[in-house]
């Protein structure tokens, strides 16, 4: 049995994982809120459970560092090898970005789990990327090798956020004089959400969750946030394709997209990610998909733990 874990600024999901001719199971899944004592939560968890495990997979939402901890970006939580492997009481402990495990998952995700978010078919022996939109935002790419994939993650949530048409340059510049710097996981992330509608002149705050309920209502910021949000989601993540080469596909994870519902436009995604001539037409013949499995992370920690 292993323990796997997905260590968020905002949420920390855990569950036992067991593989059986090649097969993944979960099993005894629950989610808390991100707590600075990780340890504490494994033992009462796993003490919880009645369970004991032969190793432990986490990710968590920041890079691992070079003594093979992670200290998430944000939250004051660090996970640590070694106070892990003392409270799962086992020394076989494995710890990625949430997002490298979000890409160890794209080999083992159904075709019930994913919704097609437009383009052509996908070229296998190209890289994919995997990108999505939560407390942060996160990225990585996932490369075909030899008998498997290759999962590399980066940063690129913190890459420069850039305008490309009148409607953007104006809520950049608003943005821009109260935020400073802004990156992509300024506007794409949850919080973002809400720093966009106030961009726009909305009266009164929004809070992330109520913006699709707002537009819905006739909000008029709320529906131009939206609108903006998402076809900044797909300039964000043509780049990355457009960069990386990434005919294999673009995987959208996260928890935003799927709440948003009706009010993630799929045509307005692929005119942002489609929207760079000379290169459109390469970028509209490469597919993208929803992940609507609730915790994709999970399955991927327990196919890389698996496998190593």
């Amino acid at each position: 049995m292993i323990l796997v874990g997905d260590i968020g600024g905002t949420n920390t999901r855990l569950a036992l994982a067991s593989v059986e001719d090649g097969a993944i199971r979960l099993t005894a899944q629950h989610n808390y809120p991100t707590q600075a004592d990780l340890p504490a939560l494994l033992q009462g968890y796993l003490a919880g459970c009645g369970a004991s495990v032969s190793a432990v997979a986490l990710c968590g939402a920041g890079p691992v560092r070079p003594d093979g901890s992670i200290a998430l970006t944000n939250h004051a939580c660090t996970l640590l090898p070694a106070t892990i492997a003392l409270a799962a009481g086992t020394t076989r402990v494995t710890l990625v970005n949430d997002f490298e495990a979000v890409g160890h998952a794209v080999a083992v995700l159904r075709p019930c789990d994913l919704r097609s978010c437009g383009g052509g078919g996908a070229d296998m022996s190209a890289p994919c990327i995997v990108i999505g939109a939560g407390t942060g935002l996160g990225m990585a790419t996932v490369l075909p090798v030899p008998g498997g994939w290759r999962v590399l993650p980066g940063e690129g949530g913190h890459a420069d956020l850039a305008p490309v048409d009148d409607e953007e340059l104006q809520a950049w510049h608003v943005l821009r004089a109260r935020y400073g710097r802004i990156s992509a996981e300024t506007v794409l992330a949850g919080p973002g959400l809400e720093k966009l509608v106030r961009a726009l002149g909305a009266p009164e705050p929004l809070a992330a969750p109520q913006v699709a309920e707002a537009a819905a209502a006739g909000h008029r910021q709320a529906q131009t946030a939206l609108r903006l949000w998402t076809r900044w989601l797909g300039r964000v993540a043509g780049n990355a394709a457009l960069t990386l080469g990434a005919r294999g596909g673009v995987y959208i994870a996260g928890g935003i997209v799927p709440a948003l519902g009706e009010w993630f436009s799929i045509e307005t995604f692929r005119a942002g990610f489609e929207d760079k001539a000379p290169f459109s037409a390469w970028l509209a013949a490469i597919p993208a998909w929803i992940v609507t499995c609730p915790d994709p992370a999970l399955l991927g920690l327990a196919a890389l733990a698996a496998s190593r």
